[in-house]
């Protein structure tokens, strides 16, 4: 029981920058043209807040990102650390948190390949209690040079089949012009080994400003699909084949500053709002 719920932090820590992407949002003002996002403050209700922040190379590009969550009274904080070679190249991610610290496992480290101009795959190797799990992701890409798919498979000391399984797919659907993920699909077995079936999907709209962080396919092997669009999302339906009591829907309303990028947000879920400030330098 107790590896169990390791795993599942894992995998919590691991997501949450997606999560709070989609939902926490909001910016600065002022001329901002040139200017990179380096916080941003989220609040929901009277005591849950969430604050993100944002580190560059002196190239412009990512390097780092830390969160730091209040919700229900408890906190949560995740460093995430994006290695890159001299030709800005993402070869590893590192993700840190002090929960994860506290189960024993100083930190995740995911490695990835790159060739052709192209990032191929990526894995992590985690080892618990003497029992070793490997997630592999292998990418595959349309004629325009997008990622429209990655597949995951497990290998782990825990399963009597000796070859990595399936366990996760997704789909990636873009827009005409190529420049916004409009709906992400997610299929899984429903048991070890078995095959690949519908778990739930996620649908997007957008506005026609600027989106601040903007990685394309960086966005999706670093888990953080919201950074692929050229634009902001206005709205994420997310509908669950599995358990559909579990669907929802948020509806993003926007400020924009003078460079036409979002300066704060108004984020709506089942009757909760969360209001977001960006700061960018």
């Amino acid at each position: 029981m107790k590896l169990t719920r390791i795993i599942l932090l894992v995998v919590s820590l691991a997501l949450i920058g997606l999560s709070a992407c989609q939902k926490e949002i909001d910016w600065g003002t002022g001329n901002l043209t040139n200017q990179l996002l380096v916080k941003v403050v989220a609040k929901s209700g009277t005591a849950d807040s969430t604050v993100t922040t944002y580190t560059y190379d002196a190239q412009r590009r990512l390097i780092r990102e830390v969160v730091i969550a209040v919700t229900g009274g408890n906190s949560l904080q995740t460093e995430f650390l994006i290695n890159r070679n001299s030709t800005g190249v993402i070869t590893s991610s590192v993700l840190k948190s002090p929960d994860l610290a506290a189960t024993g496992i100083d930190s995740l480290v995911t490695r990835y390949n790159y060739s052709n101009n192209r990032y191929t795959s990526g894995a992590f190797t985690l080892s618990l209690q003497g029992i070793t799990f490997t997630d592999s992701t292998l990418y595959t890409y349309d004629a325009n040079e997008r990622i429209i798919s990655d597949q995951h498979l497990l290998k782990s000391t825990l399963l009597p089949l000796p070859i990595p399984i399936p366990i996760l797919k997704n789909v990636y659907t873009y827009s005409a012009d190529g420049k916004n993920l409009t709906k992400q699909e997610q299929s899984a077995p429903s048991t070890p080994g078995g095959p690949l079936s519908p778990v739930s999907n996620q649908t997007y709209t957008h506005d026609a400003k600027v989106n601040p962080l903007i990685l394309l396919n960086e966005a999706i092997i670093l888990n953080r699909a919201d950074w692929y669009n050229a634009n902001n999302v206005l709205t994420n339906q997310f509908a669950s084949t599995a358990n559909p009591t579990q669907n929802f829907t948020v509806d993003n309303t926007y400020r924009y500053n003078a460079s036409n990028k979002p300066d704060s947000l108004f984020s709506l879920q089942g009757g909760q709002l969360t209001t977001s400030k960006f700061f960018y330098q």
